[in-house]
């Protein structure tokens, strides 16, 4: 929409650090050394995998990166098991997480055979790997010291890292298109949302598998909104031929069924 993806991502950063700065006051005190030495280490760790994330991107399209990041579940298991953090996932969860891993690469893998870029696909896959390094630690650290104080410093981390982007964006980061930066600027509200919902998730109840493996739904979502707007506006997502919709409900069936395991 002509807003820039690196500058969309430094609003999104900022915005989202700006959703967490109640934190602090919830708590009634600022953050020790041990919380900041926690919150810096999580915070550079995820925006590490932002940017080995884009350049991923750079090497291969969404829709392949996209699938390969349905891995990331399977990788918070693996290193909460690995490293023995809190939030040990079940039998069950690692059968949940598995599932949900082979969902999100059903329901968006591309719909014609493309030239594969193991380049892209490499990168794709450390790119889940450093997410779900990311959040295997989150209430690992979190649960030593105070939750609220160590996400706040995470995530102030993460807008703070954000201006080292500013002079890779597309544009001049004050340059405001009213009709495409109003969209950005809303659309980073709910991501703000999501995160505080996903950090509460991680950090406070400490089931960083779980949370993952709902937050995969998303992906039946997008593929239901796009199919929707596809039937109002005319979107190409709105349209797909036989052999990727079977595919994208066996997707969906098989996220559903892991989601089930979970409880157990």
């Amino acid at each position: 929409m002509g807003t820039g993806t690196i500058r969309s991502l430094i609003f999104s950063n900022w915005i989202m650090a700006l959703f967490f700065t109640p934190y602090p006051i919830i708590q009634g005190c600022m953050p020790e050394l041990e919380e900041l030495k926690s919150g810096i280490c999580l915070g550079s760790l995820f925006f590490l995998s932002q940017a080995i994330c884009f350049f991923a991107l750079s090497k291969g399209d969404a829709s392949l990166i996209t699938p390969i990041m349905g891995t990331k579940s399977v990788f918070v298991a693996f290193f909460v098991s690995f490293f023995q953090l809190t939030g040990l996932p079940s039998t069950f969860t690692w059968v949940a997480a598995l599932l949900s891993a082979i969902a999100v690469a059903l329901l968006s893998w591309p719909q014609r055979n493309k030239l594969v870029s193991y380049l892209a696909i490499a990168l794709g896959l450390l790119t889940a790997a450093g997410f779900g390094l990311t959040d295997a630690l989150v209430p690992h650290l979190a649960q030593n010291s105070s939750p609220s104080q160590v996400i706040f410093i995470m995530f102030s981390t993460v807008g703070i890292l954000s201006f080292a982007l500013i002079p890779f964006a597309e544009k001049s980061i004050l340059k405001f298109n009213f009709f495409a930066d109003k969209w950005m600027l809303c659309s980073c509200l709910p991501m703000g949302v999501q995160a505080v919902l996903m950090s509460i998730a991680i950090g406070f109840f400490a089931v960083p598998t779980e949370a993952n493996i709902f937050y995969a739904c998303r992906g039946i979502w997008a593929i239901l909104i796009a199919a929707w707007l596809g039937k109002k506006i005319g979107l190409h997502e709105g349209r797909v031929d036989k052999n990727v919709f079977q595919r994208r409900l066996l997707g969906a069936f098989l996220l559903v069924i892991g989601i089930c395991f979970i409880p157990l």
